[in-house]
């Protein structure tokens, strides 16, 4: 089998090539004879490779979204690029901190010691845990996906890719922009920016935003409006330019807060109607909410979360020459709490957990870059850098246990004694956990462009990167019912890591409309800790090793028709070692280096504009992932142990195809100087595994869907102000974004129901259809 795959490999190889090479011979200059005379030339401009460049003229594979399009396409937080994006998923389940990030496939949880897959930037600065990236977009002018290994240039971590969030920069004129937003689910929004000069060489621009949520949700047990959120945030920048010195220095805060709450229905047609009928009399004679997407829930819920999340940065270039000199200093501090309310998710009061997340981190990073082609008579340019990160980082948990503990979970007889304990009040705090890390990691790269002419030119990069980490897990039972939820624990962890990573291109461009890439690219995500609690005490398994991934990519970026077409399309191929992988015990989670997983296909997008007036976006993704060694994967629910997936297509956030499709039609209103503007994407998926653990499980396979946006604007012609009207999936498809077994399901009877070793299924639900109407004024 596996020399069979290898073939195919071989064979998909070959023909990109050939299609490359034909696409190559064809000169697109020549095919511009018949443009429409209102095509538009756009230049999109991008920092993916440490300087400025034409995103066609950069052989990575990236998705690229301006301020304006992410205002067209209804995107206000990271969660919401997935419908734009191919490739690219961000979800959360009942903790918010949980968010998780993935590229082409690949990504970690943001509520464990597990270090990401994708890094996350802002203006430079590397955010170290995922979950902090939740507060919407606040004067965001740019946002740059790159898909694929990032391990030279953006480091450890960025092992699947890297996202990079570009905020507004002050400006040497006066301007700003304020803007109001009411939409369903009871949700107010105001934001906006002020931008001033301060001198001839000084600018500043303050940014602030504030949203009150009411939330989409209805509890059914006590008609309360659940999931809703507060959010306050702001931003102050300062600009100088001194002579050579170009300094930038920002602050940023923000907060949200409210009940936390994702509505977790439980699936019916998991478990057989017998199994149902026993959930049912466990819980007194009710039931939790058994009907889908349907805005209701029907549980037990105190829950609240309060996240801040701060940092400040000073970015310092300095021109040397033709050298450019730049100097990256930032503190970031995250510091988020959540009560999850009832964790079983039913009307009774069961038991509770609090969650909170501490951290607290410092960036350094020197970089040298050289002008573009002006070393060695134009045929060298690089860019190099020393790097210095280091966090502390904290994760407390406790289990609360509620009324309904002992007479539900409890053996009868056992019953008076558990309920007297919780009289003494030993049902607080029941179990605690502390986890404490501290990361130290210092870095050294080097990136190189060698010309061997001006159209053929080779990319040669290395990173060496060397983690310390220390750690203590301390975990206590202070009540003796609480034995199936933790067991007593105390560690002390140690671990020290080192990689190499590296780059290895050759890039063609025939003519200036036409870039053909190559290259092999390395990532590598550090080794760590088991950060969570369990029923047994992980002796010896709370360290796992690192993992590594090995990227081949074939490409093409296109430019046609004087640019009112623009196709870009990379076939890649990535091989995961060691790939970090949780378990999940019914409780909690146990991550191993489980084994290796293959993800290879290609990625498309075009850009087609046939007048100024009309403009189509499309992307399509199509990802093939195959488990190449997996003998250590989770057992099904109800079976325990592992199970060996070799050879499956079975990992998580891996759907077969991905892709959207939008336009945008814009216009006058006669000889008026009011305009307008439709915008309209449609974004799809095939089906998918969202479940908490990688366990092959049929029953957390999410079926294929389709979400359709649109947007449509009135606004003056001299962008002074804007009205419009705009809806997120407007035909309220239901699905979910994570599906996981039902927590203690053994003893609600719950386990081998329809198929072998399975187990009843909540369902983590999206977010339904959501509409409302915006208005900006700018100055």
């Amino acid at each position: 089998m596996q020399s069979s795959r290898d073939e195919v490999a071989r064979i998909l190889t070959s023909v990109s090539v050939v299609g490359l090479i034909a696409a190559g011979l064809t000169n697109p200059a020549a095919a511009q004879d018949g443009a429409d005379d209102n095509a538009e030339n756009n230049v999109i401009v991008v920092t993916a490779q440490k300087r400025s460049e034409d995103v066609q003229d950069v052989p990575i594979s990236m998705a690229v979204f301006s301020a304006d399009s992410l205002e067209e396409a209804n995107i206000d937080t990271v969660l919401e690029l997935t419908s734009v994006a191919p490739n690219f998923q961000a979800r959360q389940s009942q903790q918010i901190a949980t968010t998780t990030l993935r590229v082409r496939g690949i990504g970690a949880a943001g509520n464990t010691a597990i270090e990401p897959s994708v890094a996350t930037f802002l203006d430079g600065v590397y955010i170290p845990r995922s979950g902090s990236v939740i507060a919407s977009f606040l004067d965001i002018e740019g946002v740059e996906l790159l898909r694929g290994p990032q391990g030279t240039l953006f480091g450890r971590n960025a092992s699947a890719g890297a996202l990079s969030l570009r905020s507004g920069n002050p400006k040497s004129e006066f301007s700003g922009m304020v803007r109001g937003e009411v939409g369903n689910g009871d949700r107010y929004k105001v934001d906006g920016f002020i931008n001033a000069p301060l001198g001839e060489n000084i600018a500043i621009r303050a940014a602030g935003l504030y949203q009150d949520f009411g939330g989409y949700w209805t509890n059914r047990l006590d008609g309360e409006q659940l999931g809703g959120s507060e959010t306050a945030a702001g931003r102050i920048s300062l600009n100088a330019q001194l002579g050579a010195i170009d300094w930038t220095v920002r602050a940023d805060y923000s907060k949200i807060t409210g009940d936390g709450l994702s509505n977790n229905d439980f699936d019916p047609t998991s478990v057989t109607p017998a199994q149902l009928t026993f959930f049912q009399a466990r819980l007194g004679g009710v039931l939790p909410d058994t009907t889908l997407f349907d805005r209701t829930l029907n549980q037990f819920q105190e829950s609240n979360f309060d996240d801040k999340h701060w940092g400040v940065m000073s970015d310092a270039s300095i021109d040397v020459g033709e050298f450019i000199f730049r100097l990256i200093n930032s503190y970031r501090d995250w510091d988020n709490f959540q009560n999850d309310g009832d964790i079983s998710f039913t009307p009774v009061n069961i038991f509770t957990r609090d969650g909170a997340y501490r951290s607290k981190s410092h960036n350094h990073e020197l970089q040298i870059i050289s002008p573009e082609r002006g070393l060695l008579g134009g045929a060298l340019d690089f860019v190099a850098g020393l790097y210095y990160f280091q966090e502390d980082y904290r994760i407390d948990e406790q289990f609360q246990l509620g009324p309904g503990f002992c007479n539900t979970l409890v053996p009868p007889p056992a019953r008076p004694q558990c309920n007297g304990l919780l009289a003494m009040g030993l049902g607080e705090d029941a179990t605690d956990l502390d986890f404490t890390q501290d990361i130290e990691s210092i870095a050294a790269y080097a990136q190189a462009n060698i010309y061997a002419s001006d159209s053929l030119w080779f990319t040669l990069g290395g990173r060496w990167t060397q983690d310390k980490k220390d750690a203590l897990f301390v975990q206590t039972r202070n009540n003796p019912f609480a034995a199936a939820i933790r067991a007593p624990e105390n560690q002390v962890l140690e671990l020290d890591d080192e990689e190499f990573t590296y780059r290895l291109g050759i890039n063609f461009q025939p003519h200036s409309d036409l870039l053909l890439f190559a290259s092999h690219s390395t990532g590598y995500k550090s080794g760590g800790f088991n950060s969570g609690g369990s029923g047994a005490p992980l002796l010896g398994r709370r360290t796992f090793a690192s993992e590594t991934i090995d990227n081949y990519e074939i490409g093409a970026k296109s430019t046609w028709l004087d640019g009112a077409l623009q196709a870009n399309i990379t076939f890649y191929r990535m091989d995961v070692n060691g790939l970090q992988d949780r378990t999940f015990d019914g409780i909690g989670f146990i991550v191993l280096n489980a084994g290796d997983l293959r993800q290879q296909g290609f990625e498309f997008d075009t850009v087609i504009r046939p007048s100024r007036r009309f403009q189509v976006n499309a992307s399509l993704a199509y990802l093939d992932s195959e488990f190449t060694d997996f003998p250590l994967a989770s057992g099904l629910p109800g079976l325990g142990g592992t199970q060996d997936l070799t050879g499956e297509s079975v990992a998580l956030g891996s759907p077969e195809f991905s892709g959207s499709f939008g336009f945008q039609w814009r216009g006058e209103f006669g000889s008026s100087d009011i305009g307008w503007r439709l915008n309209s994407n449609y974004s799809f998926q095939s089906d998918v595994f969202q479940g908490a653990a990688t366990d092959g499980n049929p029953q957390t396979i999410q079926d294929g869907y389709g979400l359709l946006d649109a947007r449509f604007t009135i606004e003056s012609l001299n962008d002074s102000w804007s009205l419009a009207a705009f809806g997120s999936n407007l035909f309220d498809k239901g699905y979910c974004t994570v599906r996981f077994p039902q927590p203690l399901d053994a003893a609600f009877g719950l386990r081998n129901g329809i198929f072998p070793g399975s187990t009843g299924i909540r369902c983590t639900e999206s977010t339904p259809r959501t509409y409302g109407v915006t208005a900006a004024y700018r100055f």
